[in-house]
């Protein structure tokens, strides 16, 4: 009998240190963020590529202020990865001169079904602009939540992008998932007020109100976080360059 006591004795207290251990633990573990997901080749190094050429960005509703927006995000963080990036005037000059607005527009309905060029429309792509790997940014939302005058909370601006890098045969070798919120100053509804307006049967309050944050500043924390797990360019072999 005191065997068994001390054999359920000890089973406890093993129990309540391993529970202890958990919660630790736990408490210690980072909290993982679900606004970026990334994916790189395994076989990324097999055919080292040396130059990378965005294309204009994806969008549905075919805003241009977006897409320029976009690309210079992603280009100014991803411009000290080692490549030879093509400029984004020689690229749309490129594309205008193959195919106009007609072979922009292809590209682009493409790109909203698949984020990424295939094996079928890669080579032609890295042959016109004269690259070894082509990146391409959709913009799955871009949106700003302003307030009314008389409404209490905070102006909010929302951005997705989903990107992809493939070789000039249009094997996968990156790609991105990215979404983030950025809030601006609270408001108050009473202190905000500073008249009423008559609207029809409705009475509308009108004073200042706070803004929400430009785009500029959600694509810059977006981008930002794409610098390190983008795949730098490998430093050359020295030891073969000197044969």
């Amino acid at each position: 009998m005191l065997r068994m006591r001390l054999f359920l004795f000890m089973a406890l207290a093993l129990t309540a240190c391993g529970l202890a251990t958990g919660v630790l633990v736990s408490a210690a573990a980072p909290a993982r963020s679900n606004r970026d997901r990334f994916w790189v080749a395994p076989d990324f190094d097999r055919d080292p590529i040396r130059s990378i050429a965005l294309l204009p960005p994806a969008t549905y509703d075919g805003n241009l202020e977006a897409r320029k927006l976009v690309e210079n995000a992603v280009g100014q963080a991803l411009k000290g990865t080692g490549y030879r990036w093509v400029s984004s005037y020689l690229v749309h000059d490129y594309l205008f001169r193959s195919g106009g607005d007609s072979l922009a527009k292809a590209i682009n309905d493409k790109l909203l079904k698949n984020p990424r060029l295939d094996s079928l429309d890669a080579p032609f792509v890295s042959r016109l602009l004269r690259v070894r790997a082509i990146l391409t940014v959709r913009v799955d939302q871009m949106e700003r939540r302003e307030l009314e005058a008389g409404q209490s909370g905070r102006p909010s601006t929302t951005v997705q992008l989903r990107a992809a890098l493939v070789d000039s045969t249009g094997r996968l070798l990156w790609t991105a998932y990215s979404n983030d919120t950025v809030e601006g100053t609270q408001q108050e509804a009473e202190s905000n007020v500073i008249g009423v307006k008559a609207s029809g049967l409705n009475n509308e309050g009108i004073g200042n109100t706070t803004t929400a944050p430009p785009y500029s500043e959600v694509l810059l924390k977006i981008c930002q976080r794409w610098t390190e797990p983008f795949p730098r360019r490998a430093a050359p072999d020295t030891a073969s360059t000197r044969k």
